[in-house]
């Protein structure tokens, strides 16, 4: 009868030590899995996709969408509005621009808008902006500016390159990048009465001097 007793408060013993083990590795899994969450919520955007990620976009979640930046951030975000489809406007002091098409300045780069063929043809045309550097790298031929002009149809702002002015303004000023998006038939106030469906969505970046 003791041995019984005795077996049976072993028993009990041991299921009452899985419980709590079990309990204690429920637990750690979860708290590992809120650290885990945490670091991802905290991940610096530059290593995340923009497509997609509409926590950078949204002005309507009520979530901060401006930060301040540098050409580190900003020239990497160039080379990938081709991919991903977005546009990014410059304010820059003194009426600054990119290049001109048709006499006209324009300070923004949308490579949808400007008609660019292939992945080799916008990082040519990115190159000449950013740099002010024309050779065209699929072919390794070394164009001259005149050839990239024909190419694209446009000039470059000869006076500073977008690098060069990126360089100035922040040795000297902050600039303050602001995420969002758009219905790219609400410019002009051409979306009234056109169902949300038949709408085209269009992420936009903006980087100003304060």
């Amino acid at each position: 009868m003791e041995e019984n007793l005795a077996d049976a408060l072993k028993m009990a013993g041991s299921f009452l030590l899985f419980v709590i083990g079990l309990s204690i590795a429920i637990f750690s899994f979860s708290q590992a899995r809120s650290s885990i969450d945490m670091v991802l919520s905290y991940s610096d955007r530059e290593s995340l996709s923009i497509e997609n990620d509409s926590r950078f976009y949204y002005l309507s979640d009520n979530r901060n969408t401006n930060r301040y930046v540098g050409k580190e951030t900003i020239i990497p975000a160039i080379y990938r509005a081709y991919k991903e489809n977005y546009k990014i406007i410059f304010k820059f002091p003194g009426d600054y621009y990119l290049f001109k098409k048709n006499d006209i300045e324009i300070a923004k780069i949308d490579l949808e808008e400007q008609s660019i063929g292939s992945d080799a043809d916008s990082r040519w045309f990115l190159n000449g902006i950013i740099y002010r550097e024309f050779d065209n790298e699929a072919t390794d031929e070394k164009e001259t500016e005149t050839e990239y002009q024909r190419q694209f149809g446009i000039t470059v702002n000869s006076s500073e390159s977008l690098y060069e002015k990126l360089t100035d303004l922040e040795n000297t000023k902050n600039i303050k990048e602001s995420l969002g998006t758009y219905y790219k038939q609400d410019v002009g106030g051409t979306s009234e009465g056109v169902a949300d469906v038949n709408k085209t969505e269009k992420r936009v970046i903006t980087y100003e001097v304060e």
